[in-house]
């Protein structure tokens, strides 16, 4: 491997200003959303091999260009920051060849040195190459950031790298494996509203401590004074809402969405292009995938079974059925959550599940796929009916709770399904409920003000459990009350704080 090949991805070593004329750079200061997530400030310069996960299209390889802009800003040695993407490699031999020829070649001595690494999981055995080096000793001194776009692959990965990750003890955000995904709903707000951003950041509703205990106070029934003043800005989290059912927390959707109030037929279809991609790589058939995604987008929100998913499909048996969900899942497009055994507070893992999508866009992109249609027309069409966009909240609220829950329990071996569940016996359901304190906290999901005696049925019958906090949510448009048992928070406030 010669230098002028290693150069090519890394041009800033003869001229550190040349990071600014990088594609991901440029479309990041020309874009309407320009969104530096927050897992960016978790990611520590120490001596550790990070591994960062998450779906296509997201923005990790941005996010690598961008450390790599702010790293030169700050006058680190340009040849002591390495760049290479994966995808046209075909060996770990060729990975261990690469990184030892720059290590030993350009890498100057004795100073840090930081190795971002770009879709690894494309390389089979990608962890052979690294451990290789590891053990050689060649990462010392060294901070490594890996990424990839399939969850099970690099887990699996990171796992066998146990023990050898570097110095871990020494971070103050815990654990080395990092999971970016699409942008949450108040990411979005903080980066397109900076007076919004600005009255977050006062009522420190970005630290995860204070979001916890906005939310315990909640499970008790009392409305904190922050979601008071929060709720002035009611009428404008709830337009940016509405915009994010149409273009979920994808940076090119988002940007697209704002400058032009369309998003390209481009931009879906290069998500999807991805996916089916990625399926056929880890040997399934893009026509059954089709088919399950028919199903699931069927039986969105719905308690479904394997079996169930099959039906009107031409996978003869469940277990494919189940493989087909489980690849989408590892490729972050979908989660599913158990129902809850409030008896023993874990899973029930053979009765039916409910399915959802991981973020809106991403929901609309296969949509589209699966029906051969227009991405934008058919999304705004999908959302003109109140029921579909009520089924489509219910996965924004599954996702943010989710993520939620990682931030207080983050961990490379973190699955939402351990941690999310719905619940329902033989008269009512809850749609989320999550354990928090010791208690699960039951969520009922409503986008509307017109909350009445009945949907707080689910509530109630839970809190007969005796494994329940006091009170339950209920999310509304705009309501901010407290009920019997129960309080009715606007669903755009709630997930400013999940």
């Amino acid at each position: 491997m010669s230098i002028a090949d290693l150069s090519y991805w890394n041009k800033w070593w003869g001229n550190n200003k040349a990071i600014y004329e990088d594609t991901n750079i440029q479309d990041w200061f020309s874009s309407t959303f320009k969104w530096v997530p927050r897992l960016e400030k978790t990611i520590e310069n120490e001596e550790v091999i990070y591994v960062l996960r998450g779906p296509r299209r997201v923005g990790k390889t941005t996010l690598l260009k961008l450390r790599i802009q702010s790293l030169l800003n700050q006058g680190v040695t340009p040849e002591n920051i390495f760049y290479y993407p994966c995808d046209a490699l075909e060996t770990p031999n060729q990975l261990t060849t690469i990184l030892d020829a720059y290590l030993s070649t350009m890498r100057k001595k004795d100073e840090w040195t930081y190795l971002f690494i770009d879709e690894i999981s494309m390389l089979k055995d990608w962890q052979r190459a690294i451990k290789l080096l590891i053990d050689a000793g060649r990462f010392k001194n060294c901070t490594v950031i890996l990424t990839g776009s399939h969850s099970i692959d690099l887990r699996k990965g990171s796992e066998s790298l146990a023990g050898r990750r570097g110095r871990v003890e020494k971070l103050r955000y815990g654990t080395p494996d990092k999971i970016l995904l699409p942008a949450k709903f108040s990411e979005c707000v903080e980066t397109l509203q900076p007076i919004l951003s600005q009255k977050i950041r006062e009522l420190w509703l970005l630290s995860i401590e204070r979001r916890e205990k906005i939310i315990l106070d909640l499970a008790k029934g009392v409305i904190p004074i922050e979601l008071k003043k929060i709720a002035f800005f009611s009428k404008e989290l709830d337009m940016l809402f509405e915009e994010y059912l149409l273009t979920g927390g994808i940076a090119p959707a988002i940007h697209e969405y704002t400058a032009n109030r369309r998003i390209s037929r481009d931009t879906y279809g290069t998500f999807v292009h991805f996916v089916v991609r990625d399926i056929c790589r880890w040997g399934h058939d893009e026509n059954y995938a089709r088919q399950i995604l028919r199903r699931m987008i069927e039986t969105l929100a719905s308690q479904v079974s394997w079996n169930s998913l099959k039906e009107d499909t031409e996978i003869s048996d469940h277990k494919t059925a189940e493989s087909y969900v489980k690849v989408l899942k590892d490729s972050f497009v979908v989660a599913y959550y158990y129902h809850l055994n409030v008896e023993k507070e874990s899973a029930y893992y053979k009765k039916e599940k409910k399915a959802y999508f991981q973020d809106p866009f991403i929901f609309h992109s296969c949509r589209s796929w699966v029906y051969g249609r227009d991405g934008f027309d058919s999304s705004l069409e999908f959302l003109s009916k109140i029921e579909n966009k009520s089924k489509l909240v219910e996965c924004v609220v599954s996702n943010h709770i989710s993520r939620f829950m990682f931030n207080l329990h983050p961990s490379s071996l973190f699955d939402p399904s351990n941690y999310v569940f719905y619940w329902k016996n033989k008269n009512k359901e809850v749609d989320f409920t999550f354990r928090l304190n010791e208690k699960f906290l039951p969520i009922e999901v409503k986008y509307s003000d017109n909350i009445d005696k009945d949907d707080t049925k689910g509530i109630t019958e839970f809190m007969k459990s005796g494994c329940s906090h006091d009170f339950g949510i209920i999310t509304s448009k705009n309501r901010l009350e407290v009920g019997k048992g129960y309080i009715v928070v606007p669903l755009s406030i709630l997930l400013l704080l999940t």
